[in-house]
C-alpha cells in the first residue's frame, strides 16, 4: 500500500486505544482507555488519536480491518462522577465510545471496499490510524491508476491533521461532482481550490460565474463577461442564433392557438430571407430572384405573402429546409414583430389558386405577442443577445478548446434578471457544450464545467401554459455528459432546489456545513454512501471543512480544505467602514 511503512503498519500496537465491548450490525461499542479523557499525544512525530468524537478508528476483525468513526462518548454509571473539576484528581476513567462502521480494509491488498465484510469479536482491539494510512486511503481507489500523476491536493483529514487529502480527478469529476453548503461554509473557496489545483495540470475547465466573485483567479484563467465587464474581463455577447426555438418561445411567450403558429412561421420566413440575402451560390441566387420578382422578398429582409404567388416561397422552403430547421439557424430578430404581421393571412386564396389569401383578422390577436417581442428585443435585459458587443462567446469557447489555455471563466454578473435572461443565457451555454460533446469534441481532452449558484439554472421552467419551456441543458449534461467526456461540477447553497434525479447522478459530493434539515435529507437520499450518523456531523462543520462522499469514496471523509491561492471575493458589506464615517 502506498505511503505505509513497516514502522507504521496498519494495526500498530502503539496506536491501540481500546477494546470492543459490544457489537451491532452497523456499529460497535469500544471501551476506551483513560487517554480518551485526556489531551492527545504524539507518535513518530505525528499526532496520536485518543478516541475523541469524530475521529476515525480501525477495528481488528481478524481477516480484515473495519474502518469506523467515533460518533458518541459517554461514561459508564460508576465513573460519571469521576470527571470533575477538582484539582489533582488522578482517578482513572474508562469511557465508552460508539463506533459507526463505515468500510472494510483488506490487510493483504490494502484496498478499501464499501460495506462490512466481517464484524469484530468481543474483545477485539481498536486502533488509531496512522496519518500516512489515511492519506493513502484518500488518494487511492480501485479505479485509480497506480501511476496516476494528476492529483488534486485539497487539504488534510480533519481528525488527523497530518493526513493529507490528495485525490485523482477521476474520483471527483469522473462521475460528476456537487459542492453543497450553506452561506459562509466555504463552498466558493472550495471551487477556487479545485480550479487552481486542476490548473496545475493540462486540464480544460469552464467556470460559469453567476456572481462575478471569481475574478480573483487572475492569470490562471481567461476571463470573459457577458455584458459590461466589472473586473477587467473581455466583453463578449451570445448570438441570438444560439437560442433555439423553444428559448424564443420562453422569451416571447406566445399564447393560445394563434400566436404560437404565427411565431414559428415568422421565424422560418426570416431564416429563409437571411439565407437568400447572405449566400451567393447559384441555387440560392435563383431562389432569391424568383421571390424578388414575385414581390415577396423586400430589401429590408421581410417576406410579404398576402395576395402573392405561393410557388416561389414553397420552392425556397423545400430547398432550404435542412438549413432553416437547424437549431442555430440565424435570422434578423429585429424584423420578427413585422414578419408576424406579414404572417397574419389566409394560407390560400380560395378565389385564385396558387396564391396566398388576404388578411385573416388575427393581427389583433397577435398584438400582445408583437408588443412583448418589441419590449424584449429593444429592452436592456437581453442586450447581451440582441445588441451584441465584442466577439461571440461561442467563438471564444471554440478558441479556448482548441488552444493551450486551461481555465475559461464566463461572468454573468452583468446579465439582468428580467425576462429570465440569466437562466436562458446559461442554458444556451450548457446546450452548446453538450452539442460539442455529442459531436465527440472532448474525447481527446475531457472538459469539466463548474456551475456556481446551480439552483438558479437547474429544474427551471419559463413561460406559462402551452408556451412554457423547460431549461434542461445542465440536467442533460448530468445524465449523459459522462459518456461524452463532459463532466459537471454543481455548486449550490440550496440542495433542496435541485432535481433529485440530477443529484443522484453526482458520483462525488463535497458537503460543507448544512443547517437546513431539508437540505440534509436531500443529501442523504441522493447519496447512498452517507449514513445518518455522518449527516449529523454536517451542521457542526467549521468554515472550510467538508465531507467528501461518493461512489469512489468508500466512506464519508471530513477534510479541512486548504485556503486557495486565489480566494474568491465573497465579502459582504463592510458596515464598520461605511457606518463609522463621521
Amino acid at each position: 500500500m502506498t505511503g505505509i511503512t513497516a514502522r507504521e503498519n496498519v494495526l500498530d500496537p502503539n496506536r491501540r486505544i481500546g477494546v470492543i465491548s459490544s457489537v451491532f450490525p452497523s456499529r460497535t461499542h469500544v471501551n476506551l482507555g483513560d487517554e480518551a479523557a485526556r489531551s492527545g499525544t504524539s507518535l513518530y512525530g505525528h499526532a496520536l488519536g485518543t478516541g475523541q468524537v469524530g475521529e476515525f478508528v480501525l477495528v481488528d476483525c481478524e481477516s480484515t480491518v473495519a474502518i469506523g468513526r467515533i460518533s458518541t462518548l459517554r461514561l459508564i454509571e460508576r465513573d460519571r462522577l469521576v470527571v470533575n473539576p477538582s484539582l489533582g484528581d488522578e482517578r482513572r476513567v474508562d469511557p465508552i465510545g460508539e463506533i459507526d462502521l463505515l468500510a472494510t480494509l483488506d490487510k493483504e491488498t490494502g484496498r478499501v471496499s464499501q460495506g462490512i465484510a466481517s464484524r469484530p469479536r468481543l474483545g477485539a482491539h481498536v486502533y488509531s490510524p496512522a496519518p500516512n494510512l489515511m492519506s493513502a486511503l484518500v488518494a487511492d481507489a480501485p479505479s485509480d491508476k497506480a501511476s496516476a500523476k494528476a492529483r488534486l491536493h485539497l487539504g488534510v483529514v480533519t481528525s488527523l491533521q497530518d493526513a493529507t487529502a490528495s485525490v485523482t480527478p477521476e474520483r471527483l469529476f469522473g462521475r460528476h461532482c456537487a459542492i453543497l453548503g450553506a452561506t459562509g461554509g466555504g463552498k466558493s473557496f472550495t471551487i477556487s481550490k479545485l480550479i487552481e489545483e486542476s490548473a496545475r495540470h493540462k486540464c480544460k475547465v469552464i467556470l460559469i460565474d453567476a456572481t462575478g466573485e471569481f475574478y480573483t483567479l487572475g492569470g490562471i484563467a481567461r476571463h470573459l463577461a457577458l455584458g459590461k465587464p466589472l473586473n477587467g474581463e473581455s466583453e463578449v455577447h451570445l448570438p441570438h442564433s444560439a437560442l433555439e426555438e423553444q428559448d424564443l418561445y420562453g422569451l416571447f411567450q406566445p399564447s393560445g392557438k394563434v400566436q404560437g403558429p404565427k411565431l414559428r412561421e415568422a421565424i422560418y420566413s426570416l431564416r429563409i430571407a437571411h439565407v437568400l440575402m447572405t449566400q451567393t451560390s447559384a441555387p440560392v441566387l435563383a431562389l432569391k430572384m424568383a421571390l424578388t420578382a414575385s414581390g415577396s422578398l423586400q430589401a429590408n429582409g421581410l417576406l410579404l405573402k398576402a395576395g402573392l404567388q405561393r410557388k416561389p416561397y414553397d420552392d425556397a422552403l423545400n430547398a432550404l429546409r435542412h438549413v432553416i430547421e437547424a437549431p442555430d439557424a440565424p435570422f434578423n430578430v429585429r424584423l420578427l414583430a413585422g414578419q408576424i404581421v406579414c404572417e397574419c393571412i389566409w394560407p390560400t386564396d380560395f378565389k385564385k389558386a396558387g396564391y396566398y389569401g388576404g388578411g385573416d383578422g388575427n393581427e389583433a390577436y397577435c398584438a400582445p405577442l408583437i408588443a412583448r417581442i418589441n419590449a424584449v428585443v429593444a429592452g436592456p435585459d437581453l442586450r447581451v443577445i440582441f445588441e451584441p458587443k465584442g466577439p461571440s462567446l461561442l467563438s471564444d469557447i471554440e478558441s479556448f478548446l482548441a488552444g493551450d489555455e486551461r481555465v475559461l471563466r464566463v461572468s454573468l454578473a452583468s446579465v439582468p434578471y428580467g425576462f429570465n435572461a440569466r437562466e436562458i443565457v446559461a442554458n444556451a451555454i450548457g446546450r452548446r457544450l453538450l452539442m460539442l460533446a455529442r459531436a465527440q469534441r472532448f474525447k481527446t481532452a475531457p472538459v469539466t464545467v463548474f456551475l456556481d449558484e446551480a439552483h438558479n439554472f437547474l429544474n427551471r421552467k419559463i413561460g406559462e401554459d402551452d408556451a412554457s419551456v423547460r431549461l434542461d441543458a445542465f440536467d442533460q449534461i448530468a445524465k449523459e455528459g459522462r459518456k461524452h467526456w463532459l463532466s459537471i461540477c454543481l455548486a449550490t447553497q440550496r440542495p433542496r432546489d435541485l432535481p433529485e434525479g440530477v443529484l443522484s447522478q453526482m458520483g462525488a459530493m463535497i458537503v460543507h456545513r448544512l443547517i437546513n434539515d431539508r437540505d440534509r435529507d436531500v443529501v442523504e437520499r441522493a447519496c447512498g454512501e452517507i449514513d445518518r450518523a455522518a449527516v449529523a456531523f454536517l451542521p457542526t462543520l467549521a468554515p472550510g471543512q467538508a465531507a467528501f462522499v461518493g461512489v469512489d469514496f468508500p466512506f464519508p471523509l471530513t477534510v479541512s480544505v486548504d485556503m486557495p491561492s486565489y480566494p474568491p471575493d465573497s465579502r459582504g458589506p463592510d458596515f464598520q467602514a461605511a457606518w463609522g464615517r463621521s
